[in-house]
């Protein structure tokens, strides 16, 4: 029994079980902050109940223990490092030092939130530093906004004062040389010791340790949110400080007054046609993985002196049948750029939406607007359901269920690397499809088709039937066109599908192959289409209007004669007033284009440097810049260029990104 007792008491005296039981109490001291938090600022989030709260809670550890990974990386190197020092008294003081002044900071920024989260509405992240810096005022903004608030900044000290009284250290003494076990075994255990605390300080700043799984950002605390602003309680400060470090704000150009601005390009649009009632048609949106217009047959029946097949014949009797633009674009140049464009309206600009500080911004999401109008509403991709944080975005937006992989029912359908093949996964949908019909409501559904992503796998029965092409991304485009085909020879005759609205896009482009289309405007050219079985639309390629992701929901919601208006920096493309403006907009690595009628200008830090007339130079060889004079449309296209970026900079900033 003594000996059991020795030896728990030299586990508890070994500075790696320091820094845990240290660990644990700051993450103890951050779920209070939490609690404190929602306490302080309970009349935003009203509808919140226990259990919910229970649920964010527990979704916060993992942002806590990211957080505290984080910032304690430096103690944890100090306290595994397998060196004998380490058990002095003079070190563990040292370390203590280092590990309560950088916890107070963390605690201290944590709590100050609680009184700016009114005025910020989410919690706050590093472009707080440019977007005071040109004031030098920071730290008055933050001190002015702990005054007053007696009960923040007692909490605060109360929070400290525990972290500083609660500090766990055994080491009392300095250990004497006999007390080491011998050299090779001390370092050999303390080794290995040291491998597993950087696994798992890894995986924990990571939130995870499967490596298919995305690290944490700030949408994935909607996971364990029912709204936008709740994601407020489930992170952490110093967890949207430390993870926006490397991503600056963007700077307000100026180029209007405000009160010019919404005159020039509002974001807020009206898409009711008529004084009648909305039409709930269902609607089914297909998000094509890598499906670049150049790979199709029908956009391209003129290349290579009218011999050019593509690999999409089914997609290719679709669109003969379909509304469809000669020239449709992608808002993006990422999977994770598709659903902000086509489900928000927020295009791209620099970098992914997601992936930016603004991304816990609340968003008016085309499956929010439809459950709120008695719509079911569902998203399904046959990836994991970690893959690309889609699941946390698709519950920001509101889609009300989510069918990733861990729903999929037969897991030998997996390729082995990337998802669930496409044809047994769209077969699925179909019959969950016909399930949801079922239910006799009107439904949203969304599909993001998986198997044209690298390394483009095809199923061994299939592998001697799509062998036509030049690159894997050909075969493997041709195998996702013939499962798609599967999806409809399922659905063909089910009543519901004549009073559907199935809408077709690639979430970006794929590998380029063709010369024509390897240059700015070719990178984004992607089908955009609707199919109406039922006649709503007539088939029909329209080449004079533009088409992008980010019309797709102010288009689909006049077709639906939706009577709210909404937030898009789309268009509606079916709109036939004096004032509509032929455009798109998008961006690649900070060079940014604007499209109106037949003309494109590009912009690089402001200015203009690119004027082509991209429909008589497919291919961009002739920049016409120098003959500006000759296009009396270029100032008002830079005008509109300049109004959408400051709607999009400002407005980003305030979290104004809602037509309410």
């Amino acid at each position: 029994m003594d000996e059991i007792r020795n030896i728990f008491k030299r586990i508890k005296q070994q500075p790696g079980f320091v820094m845990v039981v240290n660990f644990l109490i700051m993450m103890a001291i951050y779920m209070l902050c939490r609690w404190f938090f929602y306490y302080v600022n309970r009349s935003s989030f009203q509808d919140v109940t226990f259990g919910e709260l229970m649920t964010m809670s527990l979704g916060g550890l993992r942002f806590d223990l990211s957080a505290l990974c984080y910032l304690n990386a430096l103690c944890a190197l100090l306290q595994f490092l397998p060196i004998k020092a380490r058990h002095t008294v003079k070190y563990q003081r040292v370390v203590k030092i280092l590990f309560l002044v950088i916890n107070a900071i963390g605690i201290a920024v944590n709590v100050a939130d609680v009184v700016y989260y009114e005025f910020g509405g989410r919690r706050t992240t590093f472009t707080i530093f440019s977007e005071f810096g040109g004031e030098g005022n920071l730290g008055k903004v933050f001190l002015d906004s702990m005054t007053g608030h007696w009960m923040a900044w007692l909490f605060g000290v109360l929070m400290i004062a525990a972290a500083i009284f609660l500090y766990y250290n055994p080491i009392k003494k300095d250990r004497a040389a006999d007390d080491f076990p011998p050299s090779k075994k001390y370092y050999m255990w303390h080794g290995i010791a040291f491998l597993v605390a950087a696994i798992l300080t890894l995986g924990g700043l990571r939130g995870g340790l499967t490596w298919k799984m995305h690290p944490l950002r700030q949408d994935s605390a909607e996971l364990y949110c029912q709204k936008p602003n709740q994601t407020a309680i489930v992170l952490n400060t110093p967890f949207t400080l430390l993870t926006t470090m490397h991503k600056g704000s963007y700077k307000n150009p100026h180029f209007f007054d405000d009160n010019q601005l919404d005159a020039i390009f509002n974001p807020i649009r009206n898409t009711q046609v008529d004084g009648g009632e909305m039409k709930k048609y269902n609607v089914v949106v297909f998000l094509l993985e890598s499906f670049s217009m150049e790979y199709t047959g029908f956009y391209n029946r003129d290349r290579d002196g009218g011999k050019y097949q593509g690999y999409t014949p089914f997609l290719d009797s679709l669109l003969s049948q379909s509304y469809s633009f000669r020239y449709s674009f992608a808002n993006g140049t990422r999977s994770v750029d598709c659903m902000p464009a086509s489900f928000a309206g927020i295009p791209r600009y620099i970098d992914p939406y997601c992936y930016y500080a603004y991304s816990n911004n609340t968003l008016q999401g085309l499956p929010q607007m439809l459950r709120d109008e008695g719509y079911t509403t569902a998203f399904f991709h046959g990836a994991p359901n970690t893959t690309l944080g889609f699941q946390s975005f698709t519950n920001v937006i509101g889609f009300e269920h989510y069918y990733g992989m861990d729903e999929y029912p037969r897991k030998e359908d997996f390729d082995g690397t990337w998802a669930i093949y496409d044809e047994p996964y769209l077969k699925y949908f179909a019959d969950k499809s016909c399930e949801i019909a079922k239910q006799g409501k009107p439904f949203f559904l969304t599909v993001f088709t998986a198997s044209s992503h690298e390394p483009f796998p095809i199923p061994d029965e299939h592998k001697n039937h799509f062998t036509r092409g030049d690159i894997p991304m050909h075969r493997s485009i041709s195998y996702s066109d013939y499962s798609i085909k599967q999806y409809f020879d399922k659905i063909k005759d089910e009543p519901w599908v004549k009073n559907t609205i199935f809408v077709f896009t690639a979430d970006h482009c794929g590998v380029v192959h063709r010369d024509d289309y390897n240059n700015e405007m070719g990178r984004f050219l992607i089908p955009i289409f609707f199919y109406t079985p039922g006649g709503q639309l007539p088939a029909k390629c329209d080449s004079t209007r533009l088409m992008q992701q980010i019309d797709i929901t102010p288009s689909l919601m006049a077709l639906l004669n939706y009577q709210k208006p909404i937030f898009s920096f789309g268009k509606n493309i079916f709109d036939e007033s004096p004032s509509y403006v032929n455009y798109v907009f998008n961006d690649r690595n900070a060079t940014t284009m604007y499209y109106l009628d037949d003309l494109m200008i590009e912009y690089h830090g402001y200015k203009l440097y690119g004027i082509f007339d991209y429909k008589n130079d497919f291919s961009l060889k002739n920049n016409l810049v120098g003959q500006k004079s000759r296009y009396p449309q270029v100032p008002f296209m830079e005008r509109q260029m300049q109004a959408i970026l400051q709607q999009y900079i400002t407005r980003m900033a305030r979290n104004d990104l809602t037509a309410h």
